[in-house]
This record gives structure tokens, C-alpha cells and sequence, in this order.
């Protein structure tokens, strides 16, 4: 290895299989970069810890929540007017067989979080008989028509993502699948849930 003469006073007294190193200082503004982190690091401490002026995680959340429901018209579902009446149960294979395209299709997203058999994944099993929000044909159009954003789903009903009609067939299906015995189902969290038999 061949050293520079103007690198002689900065060789440190050590080597390694042949390297040896140099006492070379870091750039002034890589420094200060390095400062100005731990500047804004420790400000963004006091602004969110500290002070109580920044929102922390859970109040963000619930800011983001407020704008989705403001943006897309979501809300509680169990706030919301149920209208047991105007939605009832299909039984034709047509129907169900509809429900189902629906259910399993990549706009919708049902899938994904009740899983491709209802057996429930991120969302509840709905193959079993316990029901956290109610299992009767206006209670499980209502809550796909408004959602729950609180827990994650989005309204997909009241012609924001399907129609009434489609809506009606989703329902039918989804009764079609209590009773059925998916692998691995979700357990049951009997807190939150009641028992309800689909007529």
C-alpha cells in the first residue's frame, strides 16, 4: 500500500492484513446534518410527548376516521336506521351464485378480511351463529351499507360500490354460509358477539 506524503500525519498506528487506515475527519456538512437530526429529533419529541400539542397515534386515527366518514358518508352502523322490512333473504341458486361472483370479487373486498369461505380472518366468521352486529337480512345489508370505519370496513352498499340489488344477492349469499364448516374458522369472541340463527 503506498502512502501519500500528505497522508503520513494522518495514519493511525494500526493495520489489518495490509490495510492501513487513515484518521480522515468527516465533512463539516455532513456534521451539521448529523446535529440538525438530533435537533429536530429531540423537537419532535417535546411537540409530540411532552407538550401534548401534537396529536399522538390514537387521536391521528381518530382524525382520519372523522374524514373518511365525512368524505364517503360512513358512520356506525349501529347508529344508523335499520330497515328490517325492505330487505329480505333470496334462496335461488342464481341469486346466491350472484352474492357470491360478488362477495369473492377483487372490487369488493369481502374476501379478503371474512375470508373466501366466511370462515373469518381479519373480520368475524360468518358460518357460525354468533353475530356481533345481528344476522337478520336488514342488519347485515345495513351493515354493509354503512360499515363500521372504526373497525376498518369502508360502506360498500347504497350504490358506493353496489347496487341494492347486487346488495340483496350479497345478503343471500352470506346466509347461505352459516351452517357451513370452513377449515380453520375464527374463534368466537362471546364479549362481543350474541347467538343468531339466520331464518
Amino acid at each position: 500500500m503506498k502512502i501519500l506524503d500528505d497522508e503520513k500525519d494522518k495514519l493511525l498506528d494500526h493495520e489489518y492484513d495490509g490495510i492501513k487506515e487513515l484518521d480522515n475527519h468527516m465533512p463539516v456538512w455532513w456534521l451539521w446534518l448529523f446535529y440538525f437530526t438530533i435537533g429536530w429529533g429531540f423537537l419532535y419529541m417535546l411537540y409530540y410527548q411532552f407538550t401534548g400539542v401534537g396529536p399522538d397515534q390514537h387521536e391521528q386515527y381518530e382524525m382520519e376516521i372523522a374524514a373518511a366518514n365525512e368524505k364517503y358518508g360512513g358512520g356506525d352502523s349501529e347508529d344508523a336506521e335499520v330497515a328490517t322490512t325492505a330487505w329480505t333473504f333470496e334462496t335461488d341458486a342464481a341469486s346466491i351464485e350472484n352474492g357470491k361472483t360478488i362477495y369473492s370479487g377483487t372490487g369488493n373486498l369481502c374476501f379478503t378480511c371474512h375470508g373466501a369461505a366466511g370462515e373469518g380472518l381479519v373480520g368475524p366468521n360468518l358460518t357460525d351463529n354468533f353475530w356481533i352486529h345481528g344476522c337478520e337480512a336488514g342488519e347485515i345489508a345495513a351493515s354493509i351499507q354503512h360499515g363500521y370505519p372504526d373497525k376498518g370496513m369502508m360502506p360498500y352498499g347504497s350504490g358506493a360500490r353496489i347496487s341494492d340489488e347486487d346488495l340483496t344477492d350479497v345478503i343471500s349469499y352470506i346466509a347461505s354460509l352459516q351452517g357451513t364448516e370452513p377449515a380453520n374458522p375464527k374463534a368466537v369472541d362471546t364479549s362481543r358477539a350474541v347467538e343468531c340463527s339466520i331464518e
